[in-house]
């Protein structure tokens, strides 16, 4: 079945071609990429003038969240009593950028406070040990980024009289928990206009909240939180519509104006000249999330909030993402080959276990979904399991996983992607049910979607300039996709350590293909190759292949 479709009719032919190209003048656009705007719902002046031009205006009230009151009026008096604070975070960029942020404003009101964030050995979440842990002075714990599905470790607390505020995005599964203050967009009385914040997004709003408490300027402070606000939204894959926009568009500018000093001397390591979408997706996010996938997540929020990271701390962060790309890369490729060999890709769910590293089952489970086309869960050896959904399907995962969770010891998540703890024992009937509850679900394959029919060698550079007006680029507006049309592509390489990527040169032009590298042995007979493609890098001007295949 062919899942390459055009968003919507060609221009040329479009009924709305008039409003498309109106539009397209006032706000000195293309027309191709007003009709990807159009497409995307943005169909009129104020639409757009709001979607363009984000303001910190248009950021909602912070007291609209449900026991957000509460929340700032016990924090300021811990501040004023001098009690010990605690942020606990989780160890992805999310929880990462999250405690980072909390961290550096607390600290600006002269707060007693700490942060601690678990290891990937020591799970997700805030558990009972690690409360009963915790030394006696501390007065009041600070989740990010979780806490919503702790309800041993709220009894732990309330037992050692310590208050907890929660603050997190994630499901709530098992009722709310008991705690002072429980602050979620996605609680069943929600009164928040915007659900779709990140962890680091609903920080925020506390962050936004004490500043209006303390009748100070957040306008003047906002960026530095902002900033790492949009790591947090952008890494974990929140839609980038509504408040999560202003959030990221504010933080590129930042970033790409007065970037917080970690990041400045990542992007000059990096040689990175110009801060998009991409850059955060793909070069920074996941340098700061491989402390929390093989290493220590502390060590990403030291280096975070230090006014000064040292050389040594920024090289240590960088070496530790490329061992986590090589470890990725090796057990990805075993994994995939006994997909194969076992035909479990016929399965409506592919659960797989085996010796995989702990950080990197997500990377792992992605990279399955993303081959075979169909959802899938990765267990490692000591039973902790990442589950994810196919890209651009509704089918949900944690329902499959809430629906089989007698075999289970722990689980949390959303539609697209959730973790699990299993005793391995049982195993064998947890995937067994994981294959009938899935079946209650349609996974429809999904549609990949592009805007328009412009040859690769034909596409014209001035675009570039036009696309960075429409960044930030993410999940629920996404770069536009281009179909190229059936060409012999003679120029070609693979790269990458073992060649797994493929580079395209068509009439000057570059093109990579990531994780592609197999289809040069495709290309070696002068076959029509189609492709669908993006533009990539504003500065180099070169472009991504999305999709590629031999023309029937």
């Amino acid at each position: 079945m062919d899942n390459w479709a055009p968003f919507d009719l060609p221009l040329e032919v479009h009924p709305d071609k008039g409003l498309i190209t109106y539009l397209a003048r006032q706000f000195n656009i293309e027309p191709v990429l007003m009709h990807h705007l159009y497409v995307h719902g943005l169909k009129d002046e104020e639409a757009l003038s709001v979607f363009l031009f984000p303001s910190l205006k248009d950021l909602h009230d912070p007291f609209l969240l449900n026991d957000m009151q509460k929340a700032v009026f016990r924090i300021a008096r811990a501040i004023q009593r001098r009690e010990r604070i605690l942020i606990f975070g989780d160890y992805d960029v999310d929880g990462i950028s999250s405690t980072a942020l909390l961290y550096q404003c607390l600290k600006m009101f002269k707060a007693n406070i700490d942060y601690r964030l678990p290891t990937r050995s020591e799970g997700y979440g805030l558990s009972a040990l690690a409360v009963e842990l915790f030394p006696s002075d501390i007065a009041l714990i600070i989740t990010v980024d979780n806490g919503s599905s702790a309800h041993d470790a709220m009894g732990v607390a309330k037992r050692k009289g310590i208050d907890v505020i929660v603050t997190d995005h994630h499901e709530i599964l098992g009722g709310n928990p008991d705690c002072l203050a429980f602050i979620n967009p996605k609680r069943s009385d929600n009164s928040y206009p915007f659900t779709g914040l990140s962890g680091a997004g609903v920080a925020l709003k506390l962050v936004q909240a004490l500043f209006r408490a303390a009748k100070l300027d957040w306008t003047t402070y906002a960026p530095q939180f902002l900033e790492l606000a949009s790591l947090g939204t952008k890494a974990d894959l929140m839609p980038l519509n509504g408040e999560n926009r202003i959030i990221c568009w504010f933080g590129l500018r930042k970033m790409n104006t007065r970037p917080q000093p970690l990041l400045k001397k990542l992007f000059t390591t990096l040689k990175v000249n110009y801060v998009d979408s991409s850059t955060i997706g793909f070069q920074i996010g996941p340098i700061l999330n491989s402390c929390g996938r093989i290493d220590d997540p502390n060590r990403a929020v030291r280096a975070l909030v230090n006014p000064t990271p040292s050389d040594q701390e920024l090289c240590e962060l960088i070496d530790l993402n490329k061992k986590r790309q090589e470890l990725t890369s090796i057990q990805f490729r075993q994994i995939a080959q006994k997909i194969v060999e076992n035909q479990w890709y016929k399965q409506k769910v592919i659960v797989v276990n085996g010796e995989f590293e702990n950080g990197i089952i997500g990377i792992i489970a992605s990279r399955i979904t993303n081959s075979f086309k169909k959802p899938a869960i990765v267990i490692s050896q000591n039973g902790t399991g990442s589950a994810r959904s196919v890209n651009g399907t509704n089918f949900s995962i944690i329902d499959v996983i809430q629906k089989s969770s007698e075999h289970l010891t722990k689980y949390g998540g959303h539609q697209a992607a959730a973790g699990l703890s299993i005793d391995l024992s049982k195993f064998y009937a947890f995937n067994l049910s994981v294959q009938e509850a899935a079946k209650e679900q349609q996974l429809i394959s999904p549609k990949v979607n592009y805007i328009g029919n412009i040859s690769l060698s034909d596409f014209p550079i001035h675009l570039f300039d036009d696309l960075s007006a429409l960044e930030p680029f993410g999940v629920a507006f996404p770069k536009p996709l281009f179909y190229s049309s059936p060409m012999v592509i003679k120029q070609y390489q693979t790269f990458g350590k073992n060649n797994e990527h493929l580079k395209l040169f068509i009439k000057k032009r570059e093109a990579q293909a990531f994780f592609q590298g197999e289809f040069s042995s495709k290309l070696q007979g002068f076959s029509l190759t189609e492709l669908l493609y993006t533009p990539n890098c504003i500065k180099k001007k070169n472009f991504l292949i999305n999709d590629l295949r031999i023309a029937k």
